[in-house]
C-alpha cells in the first residue's frame, strides 16, 4: 500500500536551519512509528558517514573537488526577472512581477504552503508598479496606463490610458515620451480613490483623483496654470511642493492650496537661510536637501552637512520653521548619498508612523524606532549573520512580513517572517543555479593615502585551495562618476573575477560621494590627480598585506573608471601590467564642447565646477589622448556605438594615435550598445575578452 504524502519545507528557526514539517501524513507516521523528521536525520547522518569514508579512501578525488570552480558567466549575470513585491492586508498572499525578453506576468501566490494562486499574462506590456487596493483587488502601473482587477483576474478595468487627450498621430510621435501617468498618492482616507499625476504637452504636470472602481476623473491641480513639472505630495495625498525642472536649474516651491500659488521653499538652519534651487554649480554640494514626508504634515525630512562635515538627516518643522531634532547621524559616511542611494524609510502603515530607516555606511546600517520592526531585524541579523534583511512589506496587521534577504556573495531570496512562530520562510531564490557556487566575500578596509588621509576599499579575495601558496593577481575595479561611490553588496564584476583567481579591488578614492563633504571636495579639479593618487596609494597597501603578484596587477573601469584605467597606466606604469578602459572620455576638451553643443546645460556647468577651469590648456592637460605616444602598457578599449554620453569618436581617436605610436592597443566596438551596457550578453563579452587579455599580459 502506498500513501500520497503532501510536505510542505521552510527554513525555520536557528543557525542550524533545521526543516519545519507542515501538513504531514499522521498515519504514516504512526506505520513508521516515529516522526518523519527523524527519518531526514537518519539519512543525514548515512549521508554523513558515507562522506567520512569517501573522505579516507578517495582523499585526492574530495581535494581537488574542493577547489572552488569557476562560475559561469551566464550564471553570474543571469537577470533577476522577479521584481515589485507586495504582501496583501490580509497577509495570506504576496503579488510578484515576473519577466522575460518579450512578456510580463503578475504573479499571485498563496503564502501558505507556498502555492501559486493566480497568473495573470499581461503580453508584452511592462509592469512597473503594483499595489493592493484591498485583499481581493490589485492596481498596476503598465507605461503610463493604470488598471485595476480582482485578484483572480475578472473586472478589469483601465483606470487611467497612457494618453490623458487624443492625439494626432504626429503629436503622439512628438509628446510619447512625457504622456505617462503615475500614481502618487492612494489617498488613505478616500477608500475609493487614488490620487494620480498626469502630463500636458509641455510637460506640465497636472494632479486628478481617480475613482478606482468607475474610473472617473476629477482635476485636483491643473498643470498649465502654475508651469510645475512634478508635485511632492504628503502622506495624505495633499499636494505640499512643486518641482520646476529648467535648462540650467531645479526649483522647489512650496505650495500654498488657500492662495492656489507656489513660493520659492526656504529652510532655516541655525539662523542660515537656504533655498532648494539646484543648478549646476551647487549640485556637486548641495547643502540642504528634502528628503519627504511623514505622517506629521507639519514636518519634512531633510538632509544637511551645514557646519558638518558629514550629511545627517533631520526633521524640519514647516510652521515654526526650525529643526526639530537630528533622526540619523554617521560617524564614517553620509546619510544620504545626493549622487548615489536615497535614504529607505520604513513605515508602519498600521500605526501610521515610521518604522526606521536604512541608510549606507561602510555597510548597509538601519535605525529603527519601532521596537517591532527593531526585533525582527535583531531576531533575523543573529540567525542568519552576514546577510542584510531587508523589511520590504507587510501586512496591515504587522502579522506577516516580506523580507529581502542577501549579502555580498549570495544573490538573495525572498521570504516571509511570520510574528506569530516567530518563523521566516523562504519563498524563493533569486538565482539558485549562483546558490552551487563558493563566491567570495567581500571585505570592508580602510586605507591611509600617502598625506594620511582614510580611503575606505571594498576587497575580495579569492576562494583557493588551502595548499595553493602562489601570490594571487589583483584587478583594480576604480568606479565611475567620478562623483559616486562603490558599496557593500553583490558586485558581480568583483565575483566573477574572484571565481577565476584574481583578487579584486574597489576603492572609493577622493571626490566619490557619501564619506563626506571634504572628502567630496577634494576631488575638484583634481579627477587626474588625487583621485588617481588615491587608487594607486590602495593598490600598493593591497599588494603589500594581502600576498598580491607585483607582476599581474591590472585595472578595469567604466565612465570616468576607464578614464582612470587610462590616467593609472600613464602615471603608475610600474604599478599596473595592463589596463581595459570602457565607454571612457579621452578628450575632455572636445567632450566639453560636445555638452554644450548638446544644450546639456546643466551638466555643463557642473562639470565646469567640478573640473576647476575649462580655460586654457587645462582640459589638455588633463585629457589622455594627448599622452598616447607616453603610454607604456597593453590596453583594451571597449565603447558602444551608441554612447549618447561620451561619443564613440573619443574612443576611435584615441586607439587611432596608440596604433600610430605603435602601442599595444585593441578597440572593440560594441555595435548595440550605448554608455551603459545593460545587456548581459554585452557584459558576459566584455568580462570574458578582459579576463583573456589579462591572463595574455
Amino acid at each position: 500500500m502506498k500513501f500520497k504524502v503532501t510536505v510542505y519545507f521552510e527554513l525555520c528557526k536557528g543557525k542550524n536551519k533545521y526543516y519545519k514539517l507542515k501538513n504531514t501524513n499522521s498515519f504514516l507516521s504512526k506505520i513508521l512509528g516515529m516522526n518523519y523528521f527523524y527519518i531526514l536525520l537518519l539519512d543525514m547522518i548515512k549521508k554523513t558517514l558515507l562522506f567520512i569514508c569517501l573522505l579516507f579512501v578517495f582523499p585526492r578525488v574530495v581535494a581537488q573537488d574542493s577547489i572552488p570552480k569557476p562560475v559561469p558567466i551566464e550564471i553570474l549575470l543571469k537577470k533577476n526577472n522577479r521584481h515589485t513585491f507586495s504582501i496583501s492586508p490580509d497577509g495570506k498572499y504576496f503579488a510578484q512581477i515576473v519577466e522575460d525578453d518579450f512578456t510580463s506576468d503578475l504573479i499571485i501566490v498563496d503564502i501558505d504552503g507556498y502555492k501559486l494562486y493566480k497568473e495573470i499574462s499581461m503580453g508584452s506590456k511592462t509592469i512597473d508598479n503594483i499595489v493592493w487596493l484591498t485583499s481581493k483587488r490589485i492596481m498596476y502601473e503598465s507605461s503610463g496606463e493604470i488598471l485595476a482587477m480582482d485578484i483572480d483576474g475578472n473586472n478589469s478595468i483601465k483606470l487611467v490610458n497612457r494618453l490623458a487627450d487624443k492625439l494626432t498621430k504626429d503629436s503622439y510621435k512628438q509628446h510619447k515620451n512625457y504622456r505617462y501617468n503615475t500614481v502618487v498618492s492612494l489617498l488613505p482616507e478616500n477608500e475609493n480613490e487614488i490620487l494620480i499625476e498626469t502630463y500636458d504637452y509641455n510637460i506640465h504636470a497636472s494632479l486628478k483623483r481617480v475613482n478606482i472602481f468607475t474610473g472617473e476623473k476629477i482635476t485636483v491641480i491643473e498643470g498649465k496654470k502654475h508651469k510645475v513639472n512634478k508635485w511632492i505630495v504628503d502622506a495624505y495625498g495633499n499636494p505640499r511642493f512643486a518641482l520646476k525642472f529648467e535648462d540650467k536649474q531645479i526649483t522647489q516651491f512650496e505650495y500654498n492650496s488657500e492662495q492656489n500659488e507656489l513660493f520659492p521653499f526656504v529652510v532655516y538652519i541655525d539662523g542660515t537661510e537656504f533655498s532648494l534651487t539646484i543648478d549646476g554649480e551647487s549640485y556637486l554640494d548641495q547643502s540642504v536637501l528634502f528628503e519627504g514626508f511623514g505622517y506629521d504634515s507639519n514636518i519634512v525630512y531633510l538632509t544637511s552637512n551645514h557646519e558638518s562635515d558629514k550629511r545627517q538627516l533631520i526633521s524640519y518643522n514647516l510652521e515654526n520653521k526650525m529643526v526639530e531634532k537630528v533622526l540619523v547621524q554617521d560617524a564614517l559616511c553620509d546619510v544620504k548619498d545626493p549622487h548615489g542611494r536615497d535614504i529607505d524609510f520604513i513605515f508602519d502603515y498600521s500605526k501610521g508612523e515610521l518604522a526606521g530607516i536604512k541608510y549606507e555606511s561602510l555597510t548597509p546600517q538601519y535605525k529603527w524606532f519601532s521596537s517591532l520592526y527593531g526585533k525582527i531585524s535583531t531576531k533575523l541579523n543573529t540567525e542568519y549573520i552576514g546577510y542584510i534583511n531587508d523589511i520590504i512589506d507587510a501586512d496591515a496587521n504587522n502579522k506577516r512580513f516580506l523580507i529581502h534577504q542577501w549579502s555580498d556573495n549570495n544573490a538573495g531570496n525572498i521570504g516571509v517572517y511570520d510574528t506569530s512562530d516567530n518563523s521566516y520562510a523562504v519563498m524563493f531564490h533569486f538565482n539558485d543555479e549562483l546558490n552551487k557556487y563558493k563566491l567570495s566575500k567581500t571585505k570592508s578596509i580602510v586605507i591611509n593615502a600617502r598625506d594620511d588621509k582614510k580611503i575606505a576599499c571594498y576587497l575580495n579575495l579569492p576562494l583557493q585551495d588551502p595548499s595553493h601558496q602562489k601570490p594571487i593577481p589583483l584587478v583594480v575595479i576604480p568606479h565611475g562618476g567620478p562623483w559616486s561611490r562603490d558599496y557593500w553588496e553583490f558586485d558581480d564584476f568583483s565575483q566573477y573575477f574572484a571565481s577565476r583567481g584574481y583578487a579584486t579591488l574597489r576603492v572609493n578614492f577622493r571626490g566619490s560621494t557619501g564619506f563626506g563633504k571634504s572628502h567630496l571636495l577634494a576631488g575638484v579639479s583634481s579627477i587626474d590627480k588625487i583621485m588617481i593618487n588615491d587608487i594607486a596609494d590602495a593598490t600598493k597597501e593591497v599588494i603589500e598585506k594581502y600576498s598580491i603578484d607585483q607582476k599581474n596587477v591590472f585595472i578595469f573601469g567604466h565612465s570616468y573608471g576607464g578614464y582612470a584605467t587610462y590616467m593609472s597606466l600613464l602615471k603608475y606604469p610600474n604599478l599596473f601590467a595592463a589596463g581595459v578602459a570602457v565607454s571612457a572620455p579621452t578628450d575632455i576638451k572636445d567632450w566639453m564642447k560636445f555638452q554644450k553643443k548638446e544644450k546639456n546645460y546643466f551638466s555643463y556647468e557642473f562639470w565646469n565646477k567640478a573640473l576647476g577651469s575649462n580655460k586654457g590648456k587645462y582640459l589638455e592637460e588633463i585629457s589622455p589622448i594627448n599622452f598616447a605616444k607616453d603610454l607604456q602598457k597593453p590596453i583594451l578599449i571597449f565603447h558602444g556605438k551608441k554612447d549618447k554620453i561620451i561619443p564613440i569618436e573619443q574612443a576611435r581617436e584615441m586607439a587611432r594615435l596608440l596604433e600610430e605610436n605603435k602601442k599595444d592597443v585593441k578597440l572593440e566596438v560594441l555595435q548595440y550598445e550605448g554608455h551603459t551596457i545593460f545587456d548581459t550578453n554585452g557584459l558576459g563579452y566584455i568580462l570574458n575578452t578582459s579576463n583573456n587579455f589579462f591572463e595574455k599580459h
